[in-house]
Formats: C-alpha cells, structure tokens, sequence
C-alpha cells in the first residue's frame, strides 16, 4: 500500500539576531502525517534545527514567509527515512496490532444487574 505524507508547521523559533540578519528561522516544530489508501493513518511530531542562512542576498524575511517555504527546507533536513519509518509502524500496528489491552481473567466481572460475579 501507498503511503502519503504531509508536514503541518506547528511553530517557527527565530535567533532576533544572527550574522547581521534579523528573526532568522532557528527550529520549526511541526507534524509530520502519513495516511495509506485506505485511510489508517500515523504521525510524528518533530523539532528540526534550521541551519543559518549560507547566501544572505536571498534571505527571505520572516514575515515573508509561507508554509510552503518552511516546508521546502523540511524536505532537504528532515530525517524523513526515519519518520516514515515510525508511522508505518503505527499504520501496520493498527491493522495487525500487537497490543490490545483485555481485562485480567481473574479480576471479577460486574454482572448485568451490577453484583460481582463469583460472590455468594
């Protein structure tokens, strides 16, 4: 099965200052989702530290900037290997899940008129 992922920003973190540039982008918090063709879906919430601007000529200014552009860094220094990694196994647990709590068989069970089962 395909799986399609998408990043959601949650917030942006700034330097005020940095080499002479002002509110330079430091780390984006995000979510990072994946959802396969039948809908079952994981995500991963990620902290990424940006690297400092290497050409100060095309430094775009915080208040230019759009989703898509912090998403476009994501994609060149986001471990995506690894998160796709992390969600695909939250898909396949949910369709083969490994885990699925029950009660303990030797707790008693409440009976349908509310008395517990078991008692004289």
């Amino acid at each position: 099965m395909s799986t399609t992922y998408t990043f959601k920003i949650n917030q942006l973190e700034i330097a005020p200052s940095l080499d002479g540039l002002t509110d330079v982008v430091t780390r984006v918090r995000y979510n990072y989702d994946g959802a396969n063709e039948d809908g079952v879906s994981g995500s991963f919430a990620g902290a990424t530290p940006m690297p400092a601007p290497e050409d100060t000529a095309n430094f775009v200014p915080l208040k230019d900037l759009t989703e898509q552009d912090v998403i476009d860094w994501l994609e060149v220094v986001a471990d995506k290997p690894h998160m796709q990694q992390q969600i695909e196994k939250q898909i396949n647990n949910q369709l083969a899940p490994k885990y699925v709590p029950v009660p303990n068989p030797w707790d008693p069970t409440p009976s349908p008129t509310g008395s517990m089962s078991g008692s004289i």
